[in-house]
C-alpha cells in the first residue's frame, strides 16, 4: 500500500453512515408547549370576536398568534425542530409587543413585589428569551437550550392563567 492510498479519505458506504438524529425529545417538548399555546391563542381570538376598535398591535397578535402556534405544532410534529423554535420565538416576541403601548403610555410602575417581578419578567426577560431562542435556532446550535428558552415564557403565562382561573373558581369573579 502506498502512502497516497493511506492518506486518501475513504468514503463509507451509504448504509454505514450515521443517521440524522430524530430529536424525539425536543419534538415532544415543542409539541407539548405549542399545543396549549395554540388553544390559548385560538380561544383568545374567538372570545374577542369583532376586531374593530382594537389597536393595530392587538389585532396583529390576535390574528398571527394562532397561526404561529399552529405552525410550531406542525413543524414539531414533522420534525423541523428549528422552524418550530423560530415560530414559538416569534409568538413570544409578538406577545411582548402588546405590552409595549401600556408601558410606553404609563411608564414602568413599581408596585407589589410579586407583581413587579412578574411584570419585569414579561417586559424584560421574556423577549430576551424569545430573541435568544430565535438566534440559537437560526444558527442551528444548542437546540435544547433554545427549546428551554422559548418554553419558559409560554409556560409561565400558562401557569399565570391557570392560577387566575383557579382563583376565580374558588373565590368568584
Amino acid at each position: 500500500m502506498t502512502m497516497a492510498e493511506m492518506t486518501e479519505p475513504t468514503s463509507l458506504p451509504l448504509a454505514t453512515t450515521p443517521a440524522d438524529p430524530r430529536r424525539i425529545g425536543l419534538r415532544l417538548a415543542l409539541a407539548a408547549v405549542a399545543l396549549p399555546e395554540l388553544i390559548d391563542a385560538t380561544v383568545g381570538a374567538w372570545l374577542v370576536g369583532d376586531l374593530s376598535g382594537l389597536s393595530a398591535v392587538v389585532k396583529l397578535n390576535l390574528t398571527l398568534h394562532p397561526v404561529l402556534a399552529l405552525s410550531a405544532l406542525v413543524f414539531a410534529a414533522i420534525g423541523y425542530v428549528r422552524h418550530a423554535i423560530l415560530a414559538l420565538g416569534a409568538a413570544v416576541i409578538l406577545a411582548w409587543l402588546i405590552l409595549m403601548p401600556s408601558v410606553g403610555g404609563h411608564g414602568y410602575v413599581f408596585a407589589v413585589f410579586f407583581a413587579t417581578l412578574q411584570t419585569s419578567a414579561q417586559i424584560i426577560a421574556f423577549p430576551l428569551f424569545g430573541a435568544g431562542a430565535i438566534a440559537l435556532a437560526a444558527r442551528g446550535e444548542r437546540l435544547g437550550l433554545a427549546t428551554l428558552l422559548v418554553s419558559i415564557p409560554i409556560l409561565s403565562n400558562l401557569f399565570n392563567e391557570l392560577a387566575f382561573l383557579i382563583g376565580v373558581m374558588i373565590y368568584g369573579f
